[in-house]
Order: structure tokens, then sequence, then C-alpha cells
């Protein structure tokens, strides 16, 4: 028998209820089995959530805490997609002990590494030259099912329910599920794991707007397709989503309060004065429609929107490291550059005082230090700090105009990332039916699926057994849990994918300015 996971990058509560008559196995699943808050990673964002779902583990156990991060011996940023994964996937061992699995779109996963089955990568970090185990799979379904790995174009807040855009994200839904259906149909795994991945982009973009409905309704309606056998599912998200209405510019509240020295520019920035004079030349000359046939998507989604391209690294490089006492990431990351071991106590004390001046309202619900959130020692490149932050507020680095802005409306997005994500579990082991004993956190999924499978616990992950998630009467509630020392995983592959591929994806689904 075939357990099936389908992960849906963003799926919350809020929109699911409110869609629910439009979602009828959705909500029939609901009504027979339940559904429940899962706790996502902290911060709770796409990078690290993937890779904590597939690893059991927390940020600090893998030792990435968001797209990019600081190297502090270096005085430097890498992207997440330059820190290999040396944990195991949990699929990884039901693999080796010779369990056929099936591993379809889970972000942060490349380059692909050996299974026994197929393993299909997905998200920004995905290279479409090298994205399948085995190799000669890429092929097969880019023949078969017309297969695409990204979007023909990124969205922006402007163009997001364009009908041409919406139905590009549509095929790319349906795509995986003929996948999926196809491989339970010819290979028959003992584990199929589905992830979609960029319907979160749609919902960033566009939030509640009818045709995320529709492409909700499409999600809905395959997987019925998946319901009819007598199979274990496990539907999740990595993270939630809320409705953005004001926005919190993190370092640019340091540099206010003079914990942030920025080196001064040069020039305004090549790609900053590229989008201005475009958009006049083109607006005097009423020539618009040639921008299409002349730039990338991005910069074509700026010049109409009237955005600023930034190139992170350039804002990076001009941190002065000498005389900056902090330095934030987006959505929680906060950095003690000080000397002074007091500092981070003053730092957190006034950020959890931080108040939007137009609303009154109180910016974060929490600002915890990193070491009271993560397992064990902190990594020499862990944070200090993680803030989280109260419905209706987006917490980023910076404004692009205009850097040393600390508050503002909504920009760039119209909802991001929430702490509450969603869990549900239907089929003969499986069941929410005790929603209230169920404290889940997104990296209990891992061992949970191990032990599920009749397979030992490894030792280093930070999740548990969810045993109230398991049916009273199935085998897996009964038995005990099983517990094994692990090794590292060979991180030798070789990385294909370029920075700068994923560096501009990133900008692209708007997780980089």
């Amino acid at each position: 028998m075939t357990t099936i996971v389908l992960g849906i990058d963003g799926a919350n509560l809020e929109l699911i209820n409110r869609w629910k008559d439009s979602l009828p196995n959705f909500a029939s699943l609901i009504e027979d089995n339940g559904i429940t808050e899962l706790e996502s990673t902290t911060p709770p964002v796409t990078s690290p959530a993937w890779r904590c779902y597939a690893t059991g583990k927390d940020p600090n156990s893998i030792g990435v805490y968001w797209w990019r991060q600081l190297v502090r011996d270096e005085r430097t940023f890498v992207g997440a997609d330059e820190i290999p994964l040396d944990s195991k996937c949990y699929w990884e061992y039901l693999s080796e002990r010779g369990d056929d699995v099936a591993i379809i779109g889970v972000p942060l996963n490349a380059p692909p590494r050996p299974v026994n089955g197929q393993l299909i990568a997905g998200g920004p970090f995905a290279n479409p030259d090298d994205y399948t185990y085995p190799e000669s799979l890429s092929e097969i379904i880019e023949e078969k099912f017309d297969y695409q790995l990204h979007p023909e174009t990124y969205p922006s807040v402007e163009n997001a329910t364009k009908d041409e855009i919406v139905a590009d994200f549509d095929s790319m839904i349906n795509q995986r599920f003929d996948v999926a259906e196809w491989l339970l149909e010819t290979e028959s795994p003992s584990l199929l794991n589905l992830t979609l991945f960029y319907i979160n982009v749609m919902q960033h973009k566009a939030w509640d707007a009818t045709e995320v409905r529709g492409l909700w309704e499409t999600i809905d309606e395959r997987l019925g397709n998946l319901l009819e056998d007598n199979m274990d599912i496990i539907i999740h998200s990595d993270h939630g989503l809320h409705e953005v209405k004001r926005v919190f510019y993190i370092n640019g509240w340091l540099m206010e309060k003079g914990y942030l020295v920025l080196a001064e520019e040069d020039n305004q920035g090549a790609s900053s004065i590229a989008v201005d004079e475009i958009k006049n030349a083109l607006g005097l000359l009423g020539v618009k429609s040639l921008v299409k046939r002349a730039l990338p998507g991005r910069l074509i989604d700026a010049v109409t929107s009237g955005r600023r391209l930034i190139d992170p690294k350039e804002y990076e490089s001009r941190i002065d490291f000498e005389r900056s006492k902090a330095v934030a990431l987006p959505q929680g990351p906060v950095y003690d550059l000080s000397a002074d071991d007091s500092f981070v106590n003053v730092l957190k004390s006034e950020l959890e005082s931080v108040v939007d001046p137009k609303t009154g309202n109180e910016v974060l619900s929490g600002v915890e230090f990193a070491d009271d959130v993560y397992d064990g020692d902190l990594r020499p490149d862990s944070p200090d700090l993680l803030v989280r932050w109260n419905d209706g507020f987006e917490v980023k680095d910076r404004h692009s105009d205009a850097e040393e802005k600390v508050f503002g409306s909504q920009h760039g997005v119209i909802a991001d990332n929430a702490q509450k994500g969603i869990l549900l579990g239907a089929g003969p082991n499986l069941s929410n039916e005790h929603p209230d004993k169920l404290d889940a956190y997104l990296y209990d999924l891992a061992p949970t699926l191990l032990h599920l499978h009749g397979h030992p616990i490894p030792d280093d992950l930070s999740g548990d057994v969810l045993k109230s998630f398991y049916t009273t009467a199935s085998e897996a509630a009964e038995r005990s849990v099983e517990v094994m020392n692990v090794e590292e995983v060979n991180t030798q592959t070789e990385h294909k994918t370029a920075a700068q591929d994923v560096d501009d994806r990133l900008r692209d689904l708007g997780y980089l300015e």
C-alpha cells in the first residue's frame, strides 16, 4: 500500500475554510478526519522549511536559516543553495532499506540524490539541466507530460491574475499530478511525495483572488483522483500565509537606531537607473509594448510597476562591519555584530517595543534568543535573535527605493508567511481524530512517516513521532518507537545550479529585492 504525502507551499486554514464549498474533496476529508494547524520552522519560510520537513531537523541542525545568511568570519553572505545538505532526507532512509519511493517537486532538494525509485527536484534551486533521478527521467516526463520545471513568467502584484500567467500555473499543477498518477500506476511506490511549490507564489502576489481560488479548485479536483484507492494520505504545508497591511523594514529601524551603518553608494545602481530611464523613455515614445520583446521578465515588472531592482549583494557589500552593531534578514533572523555581550539583551528589549506609528499596533509578537528556539549548540553562523510578527505585518530587511525607511504600506506582495500551516491525515492508519492532542511541528512529519513505515528513528532528529496522528487501531499506534544511530550523508554531489540563476529566480519570486 502506498502512503501519499501532498505538500502545498503556503496552504493555510483561512483560505481553505473560506473556499470549502468550492473544494469538495478537501471539505470531505476535513469533515471525516479533521484538520489542524502545523507549526512551521522559525523563521516560517520556504527556505529552510522544506529541508527541515525532509530531514526532520530544525534550521540550526541543518545550518540554513533563510534564503541568504551571514558567514560571520568572512563578513559576507551566502545563498542557501551554496550550503550542502549533509543530512539524509527521510525518504532516503526508506530507500536504503529497499522501499520504492517517488519524490516529486520538494523544494531545496537539488541537485537530485540517488534513491530507490524516482526523484524530481523542485523549487527555485532546481536546475533544468539536472533535476531528476534517474537522469533519463527528465526526458521522459518532458516528452510524455510536457513537464515544466519553472513558470514561463513570474507573477508580480500587477500581473498575477492575467489569463496567460494563471493558465501557466494551472498547467504546472496538472503536470505534477499527471506524473504522480503515472508513477502510482507504473511503479506502485511505498511512498509518493508530491509537493506543489508555485501555488504559493500566486498566493503571495494575488492572495485570495478568484484566480487563486481557481488554482485551488484544480488541486482539489486532482486530489480526488488520489483518494479513490484506500491509501494513507497526509496533506500539509511548510508554513501559513496572511494578508499584509503594513511593512516593517527592520534594517531601516536598525539604521535609525544607529546600530547598522552602510557605506555610501558610489552611484544609484545601474539596474535602478535603468528602470527609471527605460520607463520614462518608453512612456515618451509610446512604445511600452516593446518592453516584452526586449527585457527579462523581472525587469518588465519593475518597469511597469515603478519598482527598482537592487542586487542584495551590492547592499550587503556596503555594510560597515566595524561600525555596525547588528544586521537583520527579512522574516526573522537578526545578527549581533557587537563585541558587547550585553548588547543582544538591549536589542531584544527594544525590538519587543516597536510600535507602528501609523496604526499604534505592536509589530512583533515575539523576539526570541536563537538558543531558546533551536536544538543543541548554536552554529557559529546562527542568528542571535529571531523575531515573530503580528498578523497584518510583513518584516522586510529594507525598502528597495529608500533603505532608511522604517515603515510602509504593502509592497511587492499582498500576503506573506505566517507561523501556522496545515496538517490533515486520512486513511486506514492516519487521522486528525484527536486534534486537541496533536501539538505538531513541521519537522515531526519525517519521524512520523518513518515510524508509519516501520523504520527506526535516527537519533539526531529534532522532530518527534506524532503517535496521536495514527488511528488508535493502527499497528503504528501500538508499536513502540525504535531509535537508531546515524551517520552524515555524503555531500560530494556536484552542484550544477549556477548561483546567479538561483538569485535571479529568487528575485523573480519576490524573495530577494
